[in-house]
């Protein structure tokens, strides 16, 4: 299964399909016009990676208000929208905006809406150019970049981050693991938590059993929940649904921590970070 394939993509798949089609053939280079904000940079990084792989010319263009160049353009938008834009011609022009969809049809039969954000259309139009590019297959753990960045999990279950993190684990390019099961944490990715008790958790997490860590873990946690903590929903990520990638020390909330804290304290610094990050992304698949 194509990330394409998936239901949150149902709506945006015919467009990004489309777009992929007419950017294999495309005669110039390709203008990723992307906002200087978190989802410019990861969708930018998730396009160049499979630009890269199959060989298509661009340039990055890192902007406040994006716009398309003279020439074939991946406009990376920032408002929400319900449908999104048809694949404009001469010149060649793609709009990836935050898509509100139908993410997840309940037991009940209620609808459960999301937003796939533009980072997962940027990688979901990425799989479309290149089905096997190594550079793309490393950074697919950032598709969740996007939604774990966003208010969604502030306030309450994002079904869009979990259909995305369910396949991602089912087609092997993430693993999903409790805190302690992380060789690095950041501890600033959940404020409060005692080093030396998780530690001690751990280093006996390998001689309990299922049991035993689910108490263990709950233990550790427990303290926190007499402070000011995150959502419900982000709190219980934190806790036991790290996100860890081939040769990764640090999990991807640990990662984003010291980024968004720099991204938020030098903002005159910003075009100079956002760039660096994204080429240390297309190096080796992580920021830290």
């Amino acid at each position: 299964m194509t990330l394409l394939d998936l239901p949150v993509f149902s709506e945006a798949a015919p467009t990004l399909r489309e777009a992929a089609l007419k950017l294999r053939t495309v005669s110039s280079s390709v203008t990723i016009a992307a906002p200087l904000d978190e989802n410019g940079i990861f969708a930018s990084a998730l396009l160049e990676a499979a630009l890269l792989d199959s060989g298509i010319p661009f340039q990055r263009r890192l902007r406040e208000n994006p716009e398309p160049a003279k020439g074939p353009s991946i406009v990376i938008g920032s408002s929400t929208v319900s449908q999104m834009r048809p694949v404009e011609s001469d010149p060649l022009c793609l709009y990836l905006e935050p898509l509100e969809v139908d993410a997840l049809i309940a037991s009940g039969g209620d609808i459960r809406r999301g937003v796939v954000s533009p980072v997962a259309l940027a990688a979901a139009l990425g799989s479309s150019i290149t089905k096997t590019g190594a550079i793309s297959r490393m950074l697919l753990p950032w598709i969740l970049t996007g939604n774990w960045l966003s208010e969604g999990l502030e306030h309450t279950y994002d079904p869009v981050y979990t259909v995305l993190r369910d396949y991602l684990t089912e087609e092997g390019h993430i693993r999903v693991v409790p805190m302690p099961e992380v060789p690095d944490i950041n501890p600033d990715s959940l404020p409060g938590i005692d080093a030396v008790a998780l530690g001690a958790v751990r280093n006996r997490w390998g001689q309990l059993d299922l049991e035993g860590r689910a108490q263990s873990l709950s233990h550790l946690l427990k303290p926190l929940l007499d402070s000011e903590l995150p959502s419900t929903a982000r709190f219980e990520e934190l806790g036991w649904h790290r996100i860890m990638a081939s040769g990764w020390e640090q999990d991807l909330a640990s990662q984003l921590v010291d980024f968004s804290k720099v991204w938020r304290d030098s903002p005159s610094g910003r075009r100079r970070q956002a760039s660096d990050t994204i080429d240390q992304l297309l190096r080796t698949g992580k920021i830290a």
